[in-house]
C-alpha cells in the first residue's frame, strides 16, 4: 500500500451507486452542439464571402491612381 496520508477520498466506499462527474453518462452533454456548429459554420462562410466582395468591389487607393499612366487616367474630350 501507499504511505500516503488518509483524506476524504479514502472513506469513498468502493461499490458506491455515485460516479464521478466525468465517468455519468450524460446523454444530454451534445444537445444542441451541431445546430451551433452550423451556426458557426454560416456565419464563417458568411464573413468569408463578404470580404471577398468587398475586396474585390474596393475603390484603388490614392496611392495606385498616381502609379497610373497619364494617358489611362486621362478622359477623352468627347
Amino acid at each position: 500500500m501507499s504511505e500516503y496520508p488518509r483524506d476524504e477520498f479514502d472513506d469513498v466506499p468502493e461499490d458506491g451507486a455515485r460516479q464521478g462527474a466525468h465517468r455519468g453518462h450524460n446523454p444530454n452533454a451534445r444537445a444542441g452542439s451541431r445546430g451551433k456548429f452550423l451556426v458557426i459554420l454560416v456565419t464563417g462562410v458568411l464573413a468569408l464571402v463578404l470580404g471577398a466582395v468587398a475586396f474585390v468591389n474596393a475603390p484603388r487607393t490614392a496611392q495606385e491612381a498616381l502609379a497610373l499612366p497619364a494617358a489611362a487616367v486621362a478622359v477623352s474630350p468627347d
